[in-house]
């Protein structure tokens, strides 16, 4: 029940992530406000869907690839969901934004819990 429930969230956030290509500016403005901001990103990773782990693990090395020389923190991989999460600078988040390994970019932030019982 448990991974069935971890399962639909996973796709609820897939799908509700925005564009990297439409960035309002929030995110920049917060990593050259405070030297780094927290994010998830969203790896464009083609073929089928939900891709295989294999395909996730060479997406995330491409872009982790791609970031070197970027002052980044606290990475952290998911294994079967196609995202990475860190704390980015300016000049990472600027790679991030314009990279066509990313489908998305979004602030990474606490949430309230909404499941019925859940507090």
């Amino acid at each position: 029940m448990l991974r069935r429930q971890f399962v639909a969230a996973a796709g609820v956030l897939l799908t509700t992530l925005p564009c990297a290509a439409r960035d309002d500016g929030q995110l920049r403005a917060r990593a050259a406000r405070d030297g780094a901001v927290r994010v998830i990103v969203t790896l464009a990773v083609p073929g089928p869907q939900p891709p295989p782990e294999d395909a996730i693990r060479d997406a995330q090395e491409r872009l982790i690839g791609a970031l070197r020389g970027t002052r980044y923190a606290d990475l952290r991989r998911f294994r079967s969901l196609p995202q990475l999460a860190l704390t980015a600078g300016p000049d990472a988040l600027e790679v991030l934004l314009a990279s066509p390994l990313v489908a998305a970019v979004a602030a990474d932030s606490l949430a309230q819990p909404t499941a019925p019982g859940s507090r």
